[in-house]
């Protein structure tokens, strides 16, 4: 009901405009071009404002992962530029793994993993499995539908969620691949003890690493927003 009476209320105020436009033209104050030039004017602007209408993106689930958001606010491509890289989330969130294609850039969506569980229980190598959970981090806007925001920043910020969404999905491809050859290898250790120290080894992820590392150079010798990258400016981000 609220959303109707404003929605009254900002076509109350524009048709005024033009019946206010209608008696300056009787008084002869102001010429006809001029008045049709201020409601198509006017006209353009309601039809270009955001009124929940195409629908803000929803980032489908992704197996085996926890996605979680955060908060991003503005009613302007700059502001919303200006939020994202102030909520510093490599800082917040972090700490986020060097891209050495772009070392200097600011993250607007993170992915990491962890065990699934906090110990495990070793009968036999070839049946013991350590799960992973994987955790992805991506930026939620949330504009009032009332005509605050243009249709177009609505577009424009759709697209960006997309790219940032399809860049995590591929590093969590990567985990989930790289985790299921570790348990492989897990189950191939002669004892428990070996699976221990398997596991326990710090270089034990270093093949995970690379992989990420090198996911970031295929993306960026083949920049494409539908893999998951682009070039700054595009879409004006």
């Amino acid at each position: 009901m609220l959303g109707l009476l404003l929605l009254g209320v900002l076509l109350t105020n524009t048709w005024q405009h033009v019946r206010e436009g209608n008696l300056f033209l009787a008084a002869g104050v102001v010429a006809p071009s001029t008045e049709a030039a201020a409601i198509h004017g006017l006209a353009a602007d309601f039809q270009g404002r955001w009124f929940g209408s195409p629908a803000l993106w929803r980032p489908p689930p992704i197996d085996n992962a926890d996605i979680t958001y955060f908060e991003v606010k503005g009613g302007t491509q700059r502001e919303l530029i200006a939020s994202l890289n102030a909520a510093d989330i490599c800082k917040t969130y972090g700490p986020c793994a060097a891209d050495p294609a772009n070392p200097g850039g600011t993250a607007w969506g993170l992915e990491g993993l962890a065990p699934s569980v906090t110990s495990y229980v070793c009968s036999s190598p070839s049946t013991t499995t350590v799960p992973y959970r994987e955790h992805v981090l991506l930026p939620a806007w949330s504009p009032v539908p009332l005509g605050g925001v243009s249709v177009g920043l609505v577009k424009r910020w759709n697209a960006l969620l997309q790219v940032i969404y399809a860049h995590e999905a591929g590093h969590v491809a990567i985990d989930v691949q790289d985790i299921a050859a570790l348990n492989d290898q897990a189950h191939h250790q002669a004892s428990c003890q070996a699976l221990f120290a398997f596991w326990d080894n710090p270089h034990v992820f270093d093949k995970l690493a690379a992989d990420q590392a090198a996911y970031h150079v295929r993306l960026h010798a083949d920049c494409r927003p539908e893999i998951g990258c682009f070039t700054g400016g595009w879409m004006g981000w």
